[in-house]
Protein backbone atom coordinates (compact mmCIF):
# COMPACT_ATOMS: atom_id res chain seq x y z
CA UNK A 1 0.00 0.00 0.00
CA UNK A 2 1.57 3.43 -0.85
CA UNK A 3 0.10 5.90 0.96
CA UNK A 4 -0.06 8.69 -1.64
CA UNK A 5 -2.06 11.54 -0.38
CA UNK A 6 0.24 11.26 2.68
CA UNK A 7 3.29 11.20 0.66
CA UNK A 8 2.33 14.21 -1.43
CA UNK A 9 1.29 16.42 1.59
CA UNK A 10 4.39 15.77 3.26
CA UNK A 11 7.31 15.55 0.17
CA UNK A 12 5.68 17.80 -2.70
CA UNK A 13 6.27 17.66 -6.24
CA UNK A 14 9.40 16.08 -6.33
CA UNK A 15 8.70 12.69 -5.01
CA UNK A 16 5.53 12.69 -7.24
CA UNK A 17 7.92 12.92 -10.46
CA UNK A 18 10.41 9.82 -8.66
CA UNK A 19 7.46 8.07 -7.97
CA UNK A 20 6.11 8.10 -11.68
CA UNK A 21 9.69 7.01 -12.45
CA UNK A 22 9.08 4.53 -10.35
CA UNK A 23 9.19 4.30 -6.32
CA UNK A 24 13.09 3.40 -4.50
CA UNK A 25 13.09 3.72 -1.16
CA UNK A 26 16.61 3.77 -0.42
CA UNK A 27 19.76 5.11 1.92
CA UNK A 28 19.56 8.81 0.28
CA UNK A 29 23.32 9.29 0.89
CA UNK A 30 24.68 6.33 -0.54
CA UNK A 31 27.21 3.84 0.27
CA UNK A 32 30.47 3.27 1.13
CA UNK A 33 32.81 0.45 -0.79
CA UNK A 34 32.31 -2.25 2.24
CA UNK A 35 28.62 -1.70 3.66
CA UNK A 36 25.36 -3.67 2.96
CA UNK A 37 23.20 -2.00 0.24
CA UNK A 38 19.63 -2.72 0.35
CA UNK A 39 17.15 -0.80 -2.12
CA UNK A 40 13.09 -1.42 -1.12
CA UNK A 41 10.60 -1.29 -4.05
CA UNK A 42 6.95 -1.61 -2.67
CA UNK A 43 4.87 -3.78 -4.57
CA UNK A 44 4.92 -7.40 -5.54
CA UNK A 45 6.11 -7.25 -9.47
CA UNK A 46 8.53 -10.31 -9.78
CA UNK A 47 11.07 -7.97 -11.68
CA UNK A 48 14.87 -8.10 -11.96
CA UNK A 49 16.78 -4.42 -11.49
CA UNK A 50 20.06 -3.97 -12.96
CA UNK A 51 22.68 -1.40 -11.35
CA UNK A 52 23.99 0.65 -14.22
CA UNK A 53 26.75 3.12 -13.69
CA UNK A 54 26.24 7.16 -15.14
CA UNK A 55 27.67 5.81 -18.67
CA UNK A 56 24.49 2.99 -19.19
CA UNK A 57 27.07 0.50 -18.01
CA UNK A 58 25.38 -2.68 -16.39
CA UNK A 59 27.52 -3.59 -13.10
CA UNK A 60 24.53 -5.99 -11.78
CA UNK A 61 21.51 -8.04 -12.32
CA UNK A 62 19.45 -9.15 -9.46
CA UNK A 63 16.56 -11.59 -9.62
CA UNK A 64 12.94 -10.41 -7.90
CA UNK A 65 13.47 -11.57 -4.60
CA UNK A 66 11.08 -12.80 -2.26
CA UNK A 67 7.84 -9.86 -1.20
CA UNK A 68 7.22 -9.75 2.18
CA UNK A 69 4.59 -8.15 3.89
CA UNK A 70 5.80 -5.35 6.45
CA UNK A 71 3.52 -5.50 9.82
CA UNK A 72 4.42 -1.79 10.53
CA UNK A 73 3.15 -0.40 7.28
CA UNK A 74 0.87 -2.77 5.58
CA UNK A 75 2.99 -2.95 2.53
CA UNK A 76 3.98 -5.73 0.10
CA UNK A 77 7.99 -5.16 -0.28
CA UNK A 78 11.09 -6.80 -2.02
CA UNK A 79 14.04 -6.23 -0.75
CA UNK A 80 16.87 -6.25 -3.72
CA UNK A 81 20.96 -6.29 -2.28
CA UNK A 82 23.48 -4.49 -4.27
CA UNK A 83 26.05 -5.27 -2.36
CA UNK A 84 28.28 -7.13 -4.58
CA UNK A 85 28.38 -3.28 -6.23
CA UNK A 86 31.99 -1.95 -4.83
CA UNK A 87 33.51 0.71 -7.15
CA UNK A 88 33.05 4.25 -6.03
CA UNK A 89 30.75 5.67 -8.06
CA UNK A 90 27.32 6.99 -9.15
CA UNK A 91 24.71 4.74 -10.29
CA UNK A 92 20.89 3.70 -11.02
CA UNK A 93 18.76 1.00 -10.88
CA UNK A 94 16.86 0.26 -13.81
CA UNK A 95 13.79 -1.92 -14.32
CA UNK A 96 12.63 -2.51 -17.93
CA UNK A 97 14.58 -0.15 -19.16
CA UNK A 98 13.27 2.62 -16.71
CA UNK A 99 14.93 4.15 -13.74
CA UNK A 100 13.93 3.87 -10.79
CA UNK A 101 14.37 6.88 -8.15
CA UNK A 102 17.64 8.74 -7.50
CA UNK A 103 20.64 8.20 -8.25
CA UNK A 104 22.72 6.35 -5.70
CA UNK A 105 26.91 6.99 -4.70
CA UNK A 106 29.38 4.79 -3.50
CA UNK A 107 32.09 6.25 -1.71
CA UNK A 108 34.42 6.28 0.81
CA UNK A 109 33.18 9.30 3.23
CA UNK A 110 29.42 9.10 2.09
CA UNK A 111 28.24 9.46 5.93
CA UNK A 112 31.27 11.84 7.03
CA UNK A 113 29.56 14.94 6.57
CA UNK A 114 26.27 13.63 8.06
CA UNK A 115 28.58 12.95 11.44
CA UNK A 116 29.76 16.11 11.53
CA UNK A 117 26.49 17.69 10.48
CA UNK A 118 24.77 15.80 13.20
CA UNK A 119 27.16 17.27 16.03
CA UNK A 120 27.37 20.77 14.99
CA UNK A 121 24.13 20.82 15.28
CA UNK A 122 24.53 21.19 19.02
CA UNK A 123 26.02 24.38 18.23
CA UNK A 124 23.38 25.76 17.04
CA UNK A 125 21.44 25.02 20.11
CA UNK A 126 23.81 26.90 22.68
CA UNK A 127 21.97 28.84 24.89
CA UNK A 128 23.37 32.22 26.51
CA UNK A 129 25.50 33.22 23.23
CA UNK A 130 24.54 34.71 19.44
CA UNK A 131 25.16 32.43 16.42
CA UNK A 132 27.29 34.18 14.63
CA UNK A 133 27.53 34.14 10.35
CA UNK A 134 30.91 33.37 10.17
CA UNK A 135 30.11 29.99 12.28
CA UNK A 136 26.24 29.66 11.55
CA UNK A 137 25.67 30.45 8.03
CA UNK A 138 22.48 31.88 7.19
CA UNK A 139 20.88 30.82 10.67
CA UNK A 140 22.57 33.61 12.62
CA UNK A 141 19.93 34.79 16.08
CA UNK A 142 21.04 36.96 18.81
CA UNK A 143 21.90 35.16 22.19
CA UNK A 144 19.01 33.95 23.97
CA UNK A 145 18.23 32.79 27.61
CA UNK A 146 21.74 34.56 29.53
CA UNK A 147 20.58 32.19 32.50
CA UNK A 148 22.46 34.34 35.19
CA UNK A 149 19.29 35.37 37.05
CA UNK A 150 17.65 31.78 37.39
CA UNK A 151 15.43 31.44 40.21
CA UNK A 152 15.37 28.39 42.22
CA UNK A 153 11.60 26.79 42.25
CA UNK A 154 10.19 26.97 45.60
CA UNK A 155 12.30 29.74 46.97
CA UNK A 156 9.91 32.80 45.52
CA UNK A 157 5.89 33.52 46.58
CA UNK A 158 4.85 32.35 42.91
CA UNK A 159 6.59 28.65 43.02
CA UNK A 160 6.03 28.21 46.69
CA UNK A 161 2.62 26.52 47.04
CA UNK A 162 3.86 24.26 44.02
CA UNK A 163 6.58 23.20 45.74
CA UNK A 164 5.11 22.16 49.17
CA UNK A 165 2.40 20.21 47.02
CA UNK A 166 4.89 18.68 44.72
CA UNK A 167 7.79 17.56 47.42
CA UNK A 168 5.44 17.31 50.61
CA UNK A 169 7.21 20.38 52.48
CA UNK A 170 8.12 23.71 51.60
CA UNK A 171 11.57 24.62 50.49
CA UNK A 172 14.17 25.24 52.92
CA UNK A 173 14.68 29.04 51.56
CA UNK A 174 10.92 29.70 50.74
CA UNK A 175 10.56 32.84 50.98
CA UNK A 176 14.39 34.00 50.00
CA UNK A 177 14.33 34.50 45.96
CA UNK A 178 17.25 31.89 45.78
CA UNK A 179 19.11 32.68 42.05
CA UNK A 180 21.80 31.43 40.75
CA UNK A 181 23.31 31.83 37.38
CA UNK A 182 22.66 28.72 35.23
CA UNK A 183 24.15 30.08 31.95
CA UNK A 184 25.59 27.83 29.03
CA UNK A 185 24.25 24.26 27.77
CA UNK A 186 21.90 23.04 25.34
CA UNK A 187 18.49 23.82 24.36
CA UNK A 188 16.62 20.53 25.09
CA UNK A 189 13.90 20.15 21.70
CA UNK A 190 12.17 22.42 19.76
CA UNK A 191 11.56 24.57 23.21
CA UNK A 192 14.05 26.41 25.14
CA UNK A 193 14.60 24.32 28.21
CA UNK A 194 17.56 22.43 29.64
CA UNK A 195 17.17 18.96 31.25
CA UNK A 196 19.48 17.44 33.23
CA UNK A 197 17.92 13.42 32.68
CA UNK A 198 18.39 14.14 28.61
CA UNK A 199 21.29 15.98 29.24
CA UNK A 200 22.87 12.99 30.99
CA UNK A 201 22.06 10.05 28.13
CA UNK A 202 22.83 12.80 25.20
CA UNK A 203 26.33 13.62 26.84
CA UNK A 204 27.03 10.01 27.72
CA UNK A 205 26.14 8.83 23.71
CA UNK A 206 28.60 12.05 22.45
CA UNK A 207 31.48 10.74 24.96
CA UNK A 208 31.29 7.29 24.08
CA UNK A 209 31.65 8.31 20.33
CA UNK A 210 34.55 9.58 21.35
CA UNK A 211 35.96 6.87 23.32
CA UNK A 212 35.06 4.84 21.05
CA UNK A 213 36.80 5.82 17.92
CA UNK A 214 39.11 8.24 19.05
CA UNK A 215 41.89 8.16 16.40
CA UNK A 216 38.54 9.15 13.87
CA UNK A 217 36.63 11.71 15.88
CA UNK A 218 40.07 13.83 16.23
CA UNK A 219 40.48 14.14 12.50
CA UNK A 220 37.28 15.73 11.65
CA UNK A 221 36.76 19.59 11.42
CA UNK A 222 33.78 21.69 11.44
CA UNK A 223 33.29 25.56 11.67
CA UNK A 224 32.45 26.36 15.61
CA UNK A 225 33.88 29.02 17.17
CA UNK A 226 37.12 27.89 19.17
CA UNK A 227 37.82 28.53 22.81
CA UNK A 228 39.44 25.11 23.78
CA UNK A 229 41.77 24.66 20.74
CA UNK A 230 44.03 21.84 22.44
CA UNK A 231 40.72 19.31 22.54
CA UNK A 232 39.05 17.56 19.61
CA UNK A 233 36.01 19.60 18.48
CA UNK A 234 33.43 17.18 19.85
CA UNK A 235 34.98 17.66 23.48
CA UNK A 236 34.46 21.25 23.44
CA UNK A 237 31.13 21.11 22.17
CA UNK A 238 30.09 18.65 24.80
CA UNK A 239 32.16 20.88 27.55
CA UNK A 240 29.61 23.31 26.81
CA UNK A 241 26.61 21.44 28.19
CA UNK A 242 29.01 20.16 31.07
CA UNK A 243 29.75 23.70 31.99
CA UNK A 244 25.79 24.06 32.53
CA UNK A 245 25.00 21.19 34.26
CA UNK A 246 27.85 21.79 36.77
CA UNK A 247 25.64 25.05 37.71
CA UNK A 248 22.77 22.93 38.35
CA UNK A 249 24.45 20.82 41.55
CA UNK A 250 23.66 22.72 45.00
CA UNK A 251 25.91 22.54 47.86
CA UNK A 252 24.48 20.07 49.31
CA UNK A 253 25.27 17.38 46.11
CA UNK A 254 21.63 17.38 44.98
CA UNK A 255 21.44 18.23 41.28
CA UNK A 256 18.00 20.30 39.75
CA UNK A 257 16.10 18.39 37.44
CA UNK A 258 15.78 21.45 34.61
CA UNK A 259 15.91 24.94 33.98
CA UNK A 260 12.40 26.19 32.33
CA UNK A 261 9.91 28.66 32.50
CA UNK A 262 6.78 27.70 33.81
CA UNK A 263 5.04 27.27 30.86
CA UNK A 264 6.42 26.33 27.11
CA UNK A 265 6.60 29.66 25.02
CA UNK A 266 5.62 30.28 21.92
CA UNK A 267 7.44 29.59 18.48
CA UNK A 268 9.60 33.06 18.37
CA UNK A 269 13.59 33.65 18.48
CA UNK A 270 15.36 32.94 21.89
CA UNK A 271 16.09 36.15 22.83
CA UNK A 272 11.59 37.01 22.69
CA UNK A 273 11.63 34.39 25.08
CA UNK A 274 11.61 36.16 28.07
CA UNK A 275 9.61 34.21 30.43
CA UNK A 276 11.09 33.83 33.83
CA UNK A 277 13.44 30.62 34.55
CA UNK A 278 13.55 28.25 37.26
CA UNK A 279 15.94 25.45 38.75
CA UNK A 280 13.23 22.83 39.30
CA UNK A 281 13.27 20.57 42.23
CA UNK A 282 16.38 18.11 43.35
CA UNK A 283 15.67 14.82 42.70
CA UNK A 284 17.75 11.57 42.78
CA UNK A 285 17.20 10.64 38.98
CA UNK A 286 18.47 14.06 37.32
CA UNK A 287 21.04 13.68 40.24
CA UNK A 288 22.91 10.20 39.46
CA UNK A 289 22.25 10.99 35.79
CA UNK A 290 24.46 13.89 36.65
CA UNK A 291 27.01 11.67 38.70
CA UNK A 292 27.37 9.16 36.17
CA UNK A 293 28.57 11.81 33.17
CA UNK A 294 30.46 13.70 35.25
CA UNK A 295 32.04 10.41 36.13
CA UNK A 296 32.70 9.46 32.53
CA UNK A 297 33.86 13.04 32.12
CA UNK A 298 36.19 13.23 34.53
CA UNK A 299 38.13 9.89 32.51
CA UNK A 300 37.63 11.60 28.92
CA UNK A 301 38.49 14.93 29.33
CA UNK A 302 41.73 14.14 31.67
CA UNK A 303 44.22 14.42 28.82
CA UNK A 304 43.43 17.62 28.03
CA UNK A 305 42.23 19.35 31.07
CA UNK A 306 43.64 17.45 34.59
CA UNK A 307 42.06 20.31 36.86
CA UNK A 308 38.28 20.42 34.85
CA UNK A 309 38.58 16.17 34.93
CA UNK A 310 39.54 16.31 38.66
CA UNK A 311 36.10 19.09 39.01
CA UNK A 312 33.83 16.87 37.40
CA UNK A 313 35.10 13.41 39.58
CA UNK A 314 34.53 15.37 42.91
CA UNK A 315 31.46 16.78 41.45
CA UNK A 316 29.73 13.02 40.84
CA UNK A 317 30.86 11.90 44.08
CA UNK A 318 28.88 14.41 45.75
CA UNK A 319 26.08 14.05 43.64
CA UNK A 320 26.46 10.10 44.41
CA UNK A 321 26.38 10.23 47.87
CA UNK A 322 23.47 12.56 47.71
CA UNK A 323 21.41 10.22 45.63
CA UNK A 324 22.25 7.59 48.71
CA UNK A 325 20.94 9.34 50.80
CA UNK A 326 17.86 10.87 49.13
CA UNK A 327 17.08 7.23 47.43
CA UNK A 328 13.26 7.60 46.98
CA UNK A 329 13.11 11.43 45.91
CA UNK A 330 11.81 11.34 42.64
CA UNK A 331 10.66 14.13 40.63
CA UNK A 332 6.87 14.92 40.38
CA UNK A 333 6.15 17.49 38.32
CA UNK A 334 4.28 20.32 40.23
CA UNK A 335 0.73 21.47 38.83
CA UNK A 336 1.92 24.68 37.78
CA UNK A 337 4.99 23.99 35.69
CA UNK A 338 4.01 22.93 32.09
CA UNK A 339 7.51 22.09 30.64
CA UNK A 340 8.64 18.81 29.69
CA UNK A 341 8.71 16.51 32.79
CA UNK A 342 10.82 13.79 32.11
CA UNK A 343 10.09 11.47 34.69
CA UNK A 344 8.52 7.78 33.10
CA UNK A 345 6.16 7.52 36.24
CA UNK A 346 7.24 4.02 36.71
CA UNK A 347 10.61 5.05 38.65
CA UNK A 348 12.43 3.17 41.09
CA UNK A 349 16.22 4.31 40.65
CA UNK A 350 17.39 0.94 40.14
CA UNK A 351 19.11 1.70 36.18
CA UNK A 352 20.62 5.24 37.75
CA UNK A 353 22.10 3.88 40.47
CA UNK A 354 23.67 0.86 38.69
CA UNK A 355 25.12 3.33 35.30
CA UNK A 356 26.39 6.03 38.05
CA UNK A 357 27.96 3.32 40.22
CA UNK A 358 29.78 1.95 37.10
CA UNK A 359 30.96 5.28 35.81
CA UNK A 360 32.02 6.23 38.92
CA UNK A 361 33.92 3.08 39.66
CA UNK A 362 35.65 3.18 36.65
CA UNK A 363 36.75 6.46 36.97
CA UNK A 364 37.90 6.14 40.40
CA UNK A 365 39.86 3.52 38.80
CA UNK A 366 41.07 5.41 36.02
CA UNK A 367 42.41 8.19 38.81
CA UNK A 368 44.45 5.56 40.76
CA UNK A 369 41.65 6.09 43.75
CA UNK A 370 41.39 2.90 44.69
CA UNK A 371 39.61 3.89 48.10
CA UNK A 372 36.69 2.98 50.34
CA UNK A 373 34.26 5.06 48.24
CA UNK A 374 35.47 2.90 44.95
CA UNK A 375 35.02 -0.52 46.62
CA UNK A 376 31.61 1.19 47.13
CA UNK A 377 30.89 1.95 44.04
CA UNK A 378 31.53 -1.71 43.16
CA UNK A 379 29.81 -3.21 45.70
CA UNK A 380 26.53 -1.08 44.70
CA UNK A 381 27.42 -2.59 40.77
CA UNK A 382 27.12 -5.97 42.47
CA UNK A 383 24.20 -5.88 43.87
CA UNK A 384 22.37 -4.22 41.31
CA UNK A 385 21.81 -6.85 38.71
CA UNK A 386 21.87 -5.76 34.98
CA UNK A 387 18.61 -5.98 33.32
CA UNK A 388 17.34 -6.91 29.99
CA UNK A 389 16.12 -3.27 28.83
CA UNK A 390 17.11 -0.79 26.06
CA UNK A 391 18.61 2.61 25.95
CA UNK A 392 16.63 5.73 26.62
CA UNK A 393 16.19 8.26 28.93
CA UNK A 394 13.68 6.44 30.79
CA UNK A 395 16.13 3.38 31.19
CA UNK A 396 19.83 3.89 31.42
CA UNK A 397 20.73 -0.06 31.71
CA UNK A 398 22.59 -0.26 28.48
CA UNK A 399 24.60 2.33 29.14
CA UNK A 400 26.07 0.71 32.33
CA UNK A 401 25.73 -3.00 30.06
CA UNK A 402 27.76 -1.06 27.41
CA UNK A 403 30.66 -0.06 30.06
CA UNK A 404 31.27 -3.16 31.62
CA UNK A 405 30.82 -5.46 28.52
CA UNK A 406 33.84 -3.57 27.13
CA UNK A 407 36.02 -3.81 30.39
CA UNK A 408 36.65 -7.10 32.05
CA UNK A 409 39.51 -6.28 33.39
CA UNK A 410 38.04 -3.17 35.60
CA UNK A 411 34.96 -4.67 36.41
CA UNK A 412 36.30 -8.43 36.55
CA UNK A 413 35.29 -11.40 35.26
CA UNK A 414 31.55 -12.09 36.30
CA UNK A 415 30.18 -8.48 35.85
CA UNK A 416 31.49 -8.65 32.28
CA UNK A 417 29.87 -11.72 31.78
CA UNK A 418 26.08 -10.66 32.89
CA UNK A 419 27.02 -7.26 31.10
CA UNK A 420 27.90 -9.26 27.58
CA UNK A 421 24.82 -11.43 28.17
CA UNK A 422 22.62 -8.24 28.15
CA UNK A 423 24.14 -6.42 25.03
CA UNK A 424 24.40 -9.73 22.80
CA UNK A 425 20.84 -11.16 23.95
CA UNK A 426 19.37 -7.71 22.96
CA UNK A 427 21.48 -7.55 20.01
CA UNK A 428 20.40 -11.02 18.75
CA UNK A 429 16.65 -10.46 19.07
CA UNK A 430 17.26 -7.09 17.20
CA UNK A 431 18.92 -8.84 14.43
CA UNK A 432 16.74 -11.64 14.15
CA UNK A 433 13.99 -9.05 13.45
CA UNK A 434 16.42 -7.54 10.70
CA UNK A 435 16.71 -10.78 9.16
CA UNK A 436 13.02 -11.32 8.44
CA UNK A 437 11.69 -8.10 8.06
CA UNK A 438 10.50 -6.61 4.63
CA UNK A 439 12.79 -3.44 5.32
CA UNK A 440 15.54 -5.44 6.81
CA UNK A 441 14.77 -2.80 9.75
CA UNK A 442 16.00 -4.56 13.25
CA UNK A 443 12.83 -2.40 15.57
CA UNK A 444 10.86 -4.46 17.85
CA UNK A 445 6.95 -3.32 18.13
CA UNK A 446 7.74 -0.96 21.19
CA UNK A 447 10.45 0.79 19.25
CA UNK A 448 7.24 2.70 17.62
CA UNK A 449 6.49 5.27 20.04
CA UNK A 450 7.48 9.18 20.86
CA UNK A 451 10.86 9.81 19.20
CA UNK A 452 10.78 6.33 17.16
CA UNK A 453 14.17 7.43 14.99
CA UNK A 454 15.99 7.74 18.11
CA UNK A 455 14.55 4.19 19.43
CA UNK A 456 15.87 2.93 15.90
CA UNK A 457 19.53 4.77 16.79
CA UNK A 458 20.05 3.16 19.88
CA UNK A 459 19.25 0.13 18.17
CA UNK A 460 21.75 0.57 16.09
CA UNK A 461 24.16 1.36 19.13
CA UNK A 462 23.43 -1.96 20.56
CA UNK A 463 24.56 -3.31 17.15
CA UNK A 464 27.49 -2.00 16.97
CA UNK A 465 28.73 -2.98 20.48
CA UNK A 466 27.76 -6.33 19.54
CA UNK A 467 30.16 -5.89 16.89
CA UNK A 468 33.10 -4.88 19.21
CA UNK A 469 32.53 -7.54 21.58
CA UNK A 470 32.80 -10.20 18.59
CA UNK A 471 33.94 -8.62 15.68
CA UNK A 472 30.89 -10.29 13.25
CA UNK A 473 29.99 -7.74 10.82
CA UNK A 474 26.34 -9.15 10.54
CA UNK A 475 25.55 -6.78 13.74
CA UNK A 476 27.29 -3.87 11.09
CA UNK A 477 24.83 -4.78 8.63
CA UNK A 478 22.25 -4.20 11.37
CA UNK A 479 23.31 -0.80 12.04
CA UNK A 480 23.70 -0.08 7.92
CA UNK A 481 19.98 -1.04 8.08
CA UNK A 482 18.98 1.44 10.96
CA UNK A 483 20.98 4.48 9.25
CA UNK A 484 19.23 3.37 5.76
CA UNK A 485 16.18 4.35 7.16
CA UNK A 486 16.86 7.06 8.94
CA UNK A 487 18.21 8.31 5.52
CA UNK A 488 15.15 7.72 3.41
CA UNK A 489 14.39 3.17 3.18
CA UNK A 490 11.61 3.85 4.98
CA UNK A 491 7.60 4.56 3.65
CA UNK A 492 7.56 7.88 3.56
CA UNK A 493 10.46 8.25 0.99
CA UNK A 494 12.11 10.83 3.42
CA UNK A 495 15.09 11.64 4.88
CA UNK A 496 14.37 12.24 8.44
CA UNK A 497 17.49 14.33 8.67
CA UNK A 498 17.34 18.43 7.76
CA UNK A 499 19.49 18.83 5.51
CA UNK A 500 20.57 15.62 4.30
CA UNK A 501 19.32 13.96 1.45
CA UNK A 502 17.29 14.40 -1.82
CA UNK A 503 14.25 14.82 0.24
CA UNK A 504 14.12 15.37 3.46
CA UNK A 505 12.12 16.73 6.82
CA UNK A 506 11.73 20.92 6.00
CA UNK A 507 9.76 22.00 8.56
CA UNK A 508 10.53 20.53 12.01
CA UNK A 509 8.64 21.46 15.61
CA UNK A 510 11.87 23.65 15.91
CA UNK A 511 11.53 27.42 17.56
CA UNK A 512 14.86 28.70 16.25
CA UNK A 513 13.69 27.20 12.41
CA UNK A 514 10.26 27.87 12.65
CA UNK A 515 11.05 32.05 13.88
CA UNK A 516 14.47 32.85 11.67
CA UNK A 517 12.52 33.58 8.36
CA UNK A 518 14.81 31.44 6.83
CA UNK A 519 13.15 28.92 4.38
CA UNK A 520 15.95 25.85 5.05
CA UNK A 521 15.43 24.54 8.12
CA UNK A 522 18.35 24.30 10.66
CA UNK A 523 20.41 21.14 9.26
CA UNK A 524 21.69 18.29 10.59
CA UNK A 525 18.58 17.56 12.95
CA UNK A 526 17.04 14.42 13.42
CA UNK A 527 13.35 14.69 13.66
CA UNK A 528 11.34 12.31 16.11
CA UNK A 529 9.76 10.00 13.89
CA UNK A 530 6.23 8.14 12.97
CA UNK A 531 4.13 6.46 15.51
CA UNK A 532 0.91 5.92 16.72
CA UNK A 533 0.39 8.26 19.48
CA UNK A 534 -0.86 11.20 17.37
CA UNK A 535 -0.53 13.83 20.70
CA UNK A 536 -0.88 16.57 19.00
CA UNK A 537 -4.13 15.90 17.34
CA UNK A 538 -7.00 18.23 18.96
CA UNK A 539 -4.58 18.89 21.97
CA UNK A 540 -7.66 19.54 24.90
CA UNK A 541 -9.67 20.52 22.13
CA UNK A 542 -7.29 23.87 21.19
CA UNK A 543 -7.93 24.92 17.72
CA UNK A 544 -4.38 26.31 17.26
CA UNK A 545 -2.88 22.34 17.83
CA UNK A 546 -5.11 20.76 15.42
CA UNK A 547 -2.28 18.82 13.43
CA UNK A 548 -5.03 16.74 11.57
CA UNK A 549 -2.99 15.88 8.29
CA UNK A 550 -2.21 12.20 9.14
CA UNK A 551 -4.93 11.53 11.59
CA UNK A 552 -6.15 8.82 9.22
CA UNK A 553 -2.54 6.74 9.45
CA UNK A 554 -3.03 3.24 10.95
CA UNK A 555 0.26 1.76 10.76
CA UNK A 556 2.86 2.47 13.00
CA UNK A 557 5.47 3.78 9.84
CA UNK A 558 3.08 5.78 8.00
CA UNK A 559 1.85 7.70 11.13
CA UNK A 560 4.06 11.07 10.68
CA UNK A 561 3.86 14.55 8.91
CA UNK A 562 6.56 16.91 7.69
CA UNK A 563 4.44 19.71 9.56
CA UNK A 564 5.52 22.05 12.31
CA UNK A 565 2.28 21.88 14.01
CA UNK A 566 3.33 17.84 14.94
CA UNK A 567 5.44 17.93 17.77
CA UNK A 568 4.53 14.31 18.27
CA UNK A 569 6.54 13.30 14.80
CA UNK A 570 8.27 16.23 13.67
CA UNK A 571 9.58 17.54 17.01
CA UNK A 572 13.92 17.71 17.29
CA UNK A 573 15.83 16.72 20.44
CA UNK A 574 19.17 16.15 22.03
CA UNK A 575 18.81 13.20 22.77
CA UNK A 576 17.85 11.91 19.47
CA UNK A 577 20.23 13.58 17.44
CA UNK A 578 23.62 12.31 19.84
CA UNK A 579 22.51 8.13 18.41
CA UNK A 580 22.30 10.03 15.17
CA UNK A 581 25.76 11.15 15.25
CA UNK A 582 27.18 8.09 17.31
CA UNK A 583 25.56 5.72 14.20
CA UNK A 584 27.01 8.06 11.45
CA UNK A 585 30.33 8.67 12.73
CA UNK A 586 30.76 4.87 13.56
CA UNK A 587 29.71 3.71 10.60
CA UNK A 588 31.79 5.79 8.86
CA UNK A 589 34.94 5.07 11.16
CA UNK A 590 34.14 1.02 10.90
CA UNK A 591 34.03 1.54 7.27
CA UNK A 592 37.22 3.30 6.62
CA UNK A 593 38.70 0.58 8.72
CA UNK A 594 39.81 3.19 11.75
CA UNK A 595 40.13 1.02 14.91
CA UNK A 596 37.82 1.38 17.53
CA UNK A 597 38.42 1.04 21.30
CA UNK A 598 39.20 -2.65 21.66
CA UNK A 599 37.40 -4.40 24.58
CA UNK A 600 39.14 -5.65 27.38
Amino acid sequence: MRTCNLVLSVLGAGALASAFAGPLLINQLGFTPNSEKLAVVPGSDANELEVRDLNGKTVLTMEAPMVYDWEFSGEEVQTYDFSAVKTPGTYRLYRGGEYLGNPIVIGDRVYEELAKGAIKWFYYQRASMPIEAQYGGKWVRAAGHPDDKVIVYGTDERTAAGYQKSVGKKHPKAGKNVVINSSKGWYDAGDYGKYVVNSGITVFTLLQLYENFPTYMDSLTWNIPRELKNMPLILEEVKYNLDWMLTMQDEDGGVYHKVTTLMFGGSVMPEKDGAPRYAIIKNVTATLDFAAVMAQASVVYKKFDAAYADQCLKAAEKAYAWAKKNPKAFYKQPDDVQTGSYAPGDENGKDEFRWAATELYRAKVVAGQKDKAASGYLADLKANKFTPDGAWWGNVNMLAAFRVAMDGATFGADLNKAAKKVVMDEANNLRAVGDTSGYHLPAFPWSWNWGSNSAMANNAMVLLHAYYLTGDKSYVDGAQQVLDYLLGKNPMEISYVTGFGYRSARNPHHRPSEGDFVDDPVPGMLVGGPHLGKQDINLDGKESWKCENYAAADKPALAYIDNRCSYATNEVAINWNAPLAYVAGALQAIYLNIANTPAK
